[in-house]
């Protein structure tokens, strides 16, 4: 199966201060993951999948679908933004039968840890923005996606309403979970 990215390597070059001279083995993985986790989560894979068709197919520039031409817009500065942040980390750490090693050159000297984190949580931050606008947009324009209504329970749904990455738990049901033989049930304490 072919990848259909949604955003360029040279995009994200053009848009950020990546290095021209980056190389495509770091950034397309990059890109491929802010695309298959990121955006599937932002605006579920119905909706994905329908911008990976029109722009496979070219018809993305057609008469018809200026909304997802707008829609794309938008997602690939998220795309670019999310990929920058995991790019923080694949450039400076190097996987090797070693171990892991800090990626460094002669003539250049490596981000410690905690700066190349605080870079990425920059770039991470920027996304997080990127994605609430993003959301935002879909939800005054959600009728002009009808992708948005498909109704599989094996399909990742939008989700239109947090775009903060974190790891802490904001709330929420908290109980037990029972299982009573065909489904489960919360109870609390």
């Amino acid at each position: 199966m072919e990848k259909i990215l949604l955003v360029s390597a040279n995009f994200i070059k053009n848009v950020s201060n990546i290095s021209d001279n980056i190389s495509g083995k770091l950034i397309e993985p990059a890109i491929w993951e802010a695309q298959s986790e990121g955006l599937r989560g932002v605006l579920g894979d119905a909706l994905v999948n329908r911008l990976e068709e029109l722009v496979d197919t070219g018809d993305i520039d057609r008469e018809g679908f200026e909304m997802y031409k707008q829609l794309l817009t938008k997602c690939q500065y998220f795309l670019a933004y999310t990929a920058i942040s995991n790019i923080c980390m694949l450039t400076s750490v190097k996987i090797d039968n070693a171990g892991l090693e800090q990626v460094s050159d002669e003539h250049m000297e490596p981000l410690d840890m905690d700066d190349s984190f605080r870079l990425q949580s920059f770039y991470q931050k920027k996304a997080d923005y990127l994605c609430h606008q993003l959301q935002n947009y879909v939800l005054n324009n959600k009728e002009a996606y009808p992708e948005l209504r498909e109704c599989d329970c094996r399909m990742m749904k939008a989700n239109l309403f947090s775009a903060a990455t974190t790891g802490l738990w904001l709330g929420g049901r908290r109980g037990r979970i029972i299982d009573n033989g065909c489904c489960y049930r919360r109870y609390r304490k």
